[in-house]
């Protein structure tokens, strides 16, 4: 929770008269990304409650002519679900993200996209979680630069870089610790949003 003289700062209530315009104004611009990091941000708390012996989920999905089953959903997207999945009749593992039929991304390129593979589902698990928590950060750093473009071109008088840095942290909060990228020499796809 953010403090400012003692007070509570999750809301504009703290921010000085000349500030709460300026907080108001950014805050309004990046709150349909905050809510959509809030929302990925609670799945990601889930994660680490994930093992490769969860029961499966039943749904069969096809890439590339391999079939996998679906062990556990990770991720609730918009258009799409992620799950682990196994390989059917093999001990390899594939996280893979399913887009609704209907959507662009799906009409375009086809509705299972194999995002990892490997044969170790609990480190799949990780490498991909991994990446999620990169993508958030992401996220937030282009809501905090948009809130950035909205303090200081509308409210310049108005204390700008303290709107920005209570949003920033605001956000912070959201995706979490930051970790070093890079860490796993496994490359794979970024989420797709």
């Amino acid at each position: 929770m953010l403090k400012r003289n003692g007070q509570d700062g999750s809301h504009p209530a703290w921010v000085i008269p000349r500030e709460e315009a300026a907080y108001a104004a950014a805050w309004a611009a990046i709150r349909p990304e905050f809510t959509e990091l809030t929302k990925l941000g609670q799945q990601m708390v889930e994660f680490g409650r994930h093992t490769a012996d969860s029961p499966s989920t039943g749904t069969v999905m096809v890439s590339d002519g391999v079939e996998w089953r679906s062990q556990i959903r990770l991720l609730k997207l918009p258009a799409s679900e992620v799950f682990l999945c196994r390989q059917n009749g093999a001990p390899h593992f594939a996280i893979i993200q399913r887009f609704e039929i209907e959507s662009p991304y799906a009409k375009a390129h086809g509705n299972v996209e194999v995002l990892l593979r490997g044969d170790n589902a609990s480190q799949l698990i990780q490498d991909y979680a991994s990446e999620v928590r990169h993508t958030l950060r992401f996220m937030a750093s282009n809501a905090v630069a948009k809130a950035q473009r909205v303090a200081w071109k509308q409210f310049p008088a108005h204390h700008p870089s303290e709107v920005v840095r209570a949003i920033s942290e605001r956000c912070a909060q959201v995706v979490g610790p930051r970790e070093v990228i890079g860490r796993s020499n496994h490359h794979g796809q970024s989420l797709r949003v």
